[in-house]
């Protein structure tokens, strides 16, 4: 059954190229990239608070617990502001495909003169 699928193959490249120039596939790209990101970001995050319980039982003093919640409080200030760089980047490249396809749209689909 493989090689039947690969003797009729034909030219998958081109088939995903001109759906990557799709603004419907574009917004669901970038849907899917903002949704891994965010996955990755609550990962990291959870971890942090698994790793916050850990450090609390470890604490012997109120001292040491202070230090510990002022830890966790500064890894998470730390974690948000990557959060909103990545989110930002990730925002930030899709306005500039939108704007280059909508100048290549305006040239009559003619990218060389972008």
């Amino acid at each position: 059954m493989t090689a039947k699928r690969a003797a009729r193959g034909g030219d998958h490249a081109s088939t995903l190229a001109t759906f990557a120039h799709m603004p419907a596939a574009n917004g669901f790209l970038l849907s899917q990239k903002l949704a891994l990101e965010a996955a990755r970001f609550w990962a990291r995050r959870m971890h942090a608070y698994a790793d916050q319980m850990e450090e609390f039982a470890r604490c012997a003093s109120v001292e040491d617990f202070a230090g510990a919640q002022q830890r966790f409080v500064e890894r998470m200030r730390r974690d948000y502001a990557a959060e909103t760089d990545a989110f930002a980047t990730l925002l930030g490249d899709a306005a500039d495909q939108q704007a280059k396809a909508s100048v290549e749209a305006s040239n009559g689909g003619d990218r060389t003169s972008a």
